[in-house]
């Protein structure tokens, strides 16, 4: 890369860390150019982007930001997947390691000022999604509506049982 356009590059890359709600990083081995696409496509649906670059840049680029916890994590083979959508990123990373053994090893995360472990981004993870969650507040909310309902029928059914007893006789 060329000296002149290093700075428009680390500018880039600290502009995404600021504008971002949470940062991993992880090792790519062995990651082909359609293995990369496949894996940018996939974070795009969740409001997130994946970013190859060299450590020197990105840790010029994570200086005097709240990720600078992920600095240690920055060696080797490393891509960035910079995310607004924290739940659904990790998901994506998760699912897409599983699958593709080796290619993919997530190293760790960070959101806002706490860097997480990579096991803490796998429970992340596995974390139900928003409207996951949703429903299961609705369903516990529903769930006694449903009894009282149930119970108010069952005497009015026994005294429809005792009127139709009387009418009967």
């Amino acid at each position: 890369m060329e000296k002149n356009k290093k700075p428009d590059v680390i500018a880039r890359i600290k502009k995404s860390f600021n504008e971002s709600e949470a940062v991993f990083v992880v090792n790519q081995n062995k990651m082909t150019v359609s293995n990369t696409e496949d894996l940018r496509k996939q974070l795009r649906a969740v409001s997130s982007s994946y970013l190859v670059c060299k450590n020197t840049l990105a840790r010029l680029g994570v200086k005097n930001t709240s990720f600078e916890g992920i600095l240690p994590h920055l060696e080797g083979q490393t891509a960035l997947v910079f995310s607004r959508n924290i739940t659904g990123s990790a998901k994506v990373i998760h699912e897409y390691a599983s699958k593709n053994d080796g290619k993919i090893v997530i190293r760790c995360g960070g959101y806002g000022a706490k860097t997480l472990s990579a096991a803490e981004v796998v429970t992340l993870a596995k974390l139900p999604s928003m409207d996951e969650l949703r429903a299961m507040i609705i369903a516990v909310i529903q769930t006694p509506a449903q009894r009282m309902a149930t119970l108010l029928q069952a005497p009015a059914a026994q005294i429809a049982r005792v009127l139709s007893a009387y009418a009967e006789k």
